[in-house]
């Protein structure tokens, strides 16, 4: 059987990254794939406790997202371009792509977008900026539209919400491709050459092009009024000549509240490589209108707010303080008889580990009155185990903690860390450290350890702010609540 061998793309040249490349990380999924990250840091930020990864969790990275059948070198000037604003870059190759594997599931971009997600959990970022090309682009709709409290602004460069909003001649040339591939794969040899005297894809690699173009002639299948979701800045890129349809364009900026559009002039659909200045300007201008950095302060206590050791007296009250939790969890992820575990408040009040928060005028001598309200609780004890990573799981075996090994007694370790909704705003949090960190003085304790979820966007803030340092996360899931398996250690000098 004679076959006539695909055509050949030949990419157009670009520029692969020259910063700091300060780690890869190779983060497995759930169906076997694994997916190659790379994080690029400014000058001078290493991997190392505080600057995890080389992310200085005060600083949100920006994440970047390739198109289809690339891989992230494509964005080599615009990562320049942001590390040298003092930011990380979070590069990934997005799976089937790259140096990722495929895996086993389906290919959509839902798929690929509960993948970087997962990339992000695994280097312990709560917040980033997103900058989506093509294929990324349509990532990153999905991503602000789906995991909102994570992502503070959007780039969103030459992005589509269904195959019809390209040209009808880039539909009909990527379902030819896509068929000419299949074929090739099934039908054809290796060490083939066109006409030009390119290299034809051995019949392996014709069939994970066949798979990524049909990807494109078959999705995505975005609702536009679903983007109204997004709450976030975001632009909208796209080149004067592109394939993407200028009525799609308007399209995406229209159904996105407050979404400003911009034109390239005389560029077609590949901006990072036809304008990478342009690409990176308008970057930094988004990443301008939302940004947040969580530097870190010393926070005075409140003066309306006294914090007591409290014992099995409080117990029923602060049962009912963490059902208020659960029914307001943000982003914790809590759950009302999952987590806290039932008896496990009961137990720590027990031992005498427990600290709780009250309206100053609640509190007479040192001593709560029997009817106060708790407003938020800690409790303090040296079980600072998190545990060595080897959980059930995909992520089990990818390394421990990765703090100083101390004594027992020289590490304390807060747990159970909450605020009523009631009370937030009143600086409680701040009241319940200080003296989380005086009752762990006082058990002998130099340093003191937390653990919190990735997803946890309150908790990782406060703890950023309050000058704790940022270790690496560990594999460490938690049965029964809609939280990634990864967990972020905290540590503070006392």
């Amino acid at each position: 059987m004679t076959v006539t061998p695909p055509p050949v793309h030949v990419p157009r040249p670009y520029e692969r990254p020259h910063a700091n490349l300060a780690c890869r990380v190779d983060v497995p999924c759930e169906d076997g794939a694994v997916v190659a990250a790379f994080v690029y840091a400014p000058h001078g930020v290493r991997d190392q406790p505080g600057t995890p990864f080389g992310i200085d969790p005060h600083v949100p990275p920006v994440l970047m997202l390739h198109g289809n059948g690339e891989e992230h070198g494509i964005f080599g000037p615009t990562i320049d371009a942001v590390t040298t604003t003092g930011r990380s870059v979070v590069a990934i190759d997005s799976r089937a792509q790259g140096e990722s594997t495929r895996g086993h599931a389906p290919l959509s971009y839902e798929l690929m977008a509960a993948d970087t997600r997962e990339v992000m959990m695994r280097l312990g970022v709560w917040q980033c900026h997103v900058l989506g090309f093509s294929d990324g682009a349509i990532l990153g709709l999905l991503l602000a539209r789906d995991w909102t409290p994570h992502v503070l602004t959007l780039t969103s460069v030459g992005a589509n919400l269904t195959p019809q909003g390209l040209s009808e001649e880039d539909q009909r040339w990527m379902e030819e491709a896509a068929a000419a591939n299949a074929t090739w794969a099934a039908h054809g040899h290796e060490g083939a050459f066109d006409a030009d005297g390119n290299a034809v894809p051995s019949p392996a690699q014709a069939g994970r092009i066949a798979e990524l173009l049909q990807l494109m002639v078959e999705q995505p299948q975005i609702e536009a009024a679903s983007l109204a979701r997004i709450s976030c800045p975001v632009t909208v890129m796209v080149g004067e000549l592109d394939c993407i349809l200028p009525e799609e364009t308007e399209r995406i900026a229209a159904a996105i509240p407050g979404a400003r559009t911009y034109v390239v002039p005389g560029c077609g659909h590949t901006l990072p490589k036809e304008a990478p200045d342009e690409v990176s300007r308008q970057l930094l201008a988004t990443i301008g209108m939302g940004d947040v950095r969580h530097a870190a302060r010393y926070a005075e206590p409140p003066e309306d707010v006294v914090v007591c050791p409290v014992g099995s007296e409080c117990a029923d009250a602060l049962d009912r303080m963490y059902v208020h939790v659960t029914d307001q969890p943000g982003t914790s992820g809590w759950s009302e008889g999952i987590w806290p575990p039932v008896g496990l408040v009961r137990e720590l009040l027990a031992a005498g580990k427990g600290l709780a928060a009250f309206d100053a005028s609640d509190v007479e001598k040192g001593v709560p009155r029997p009817d106060a309200l708790p407003l938020g609780a800690v409790f303090v004890d040296h079980d600072a185990d998190m545990g060595d990573g080897w959980l059930p799981g995909h992520g089990r075996g990818t390394g421990g903690a990765d703090w100083e090994p101390l004594p027992e007694r020289e590490a304390a370790c807060y747990h159970l860390f909450a605020v009523d909704p009631a009370a937030r705003g009143r600086h409680v949090s701040s009241a319940l450290l200080a003296a989380a960190a005086g009752r762990a003085r006082e058990l002998g304790a130099r340093v003191v350890r937390i653990n919190t979820s990735p997803a946890n966007v309150e908790a990782n803030d406060l703890y950023a702010r309050e000058g704790f340092a940022q270790h690496r996360p560990i594999w460490m899931p938690y049965p029964g609540l809609d939280l990634p398996g990864w967990t972020n250690l905290w540590e503070k000098d006392l």
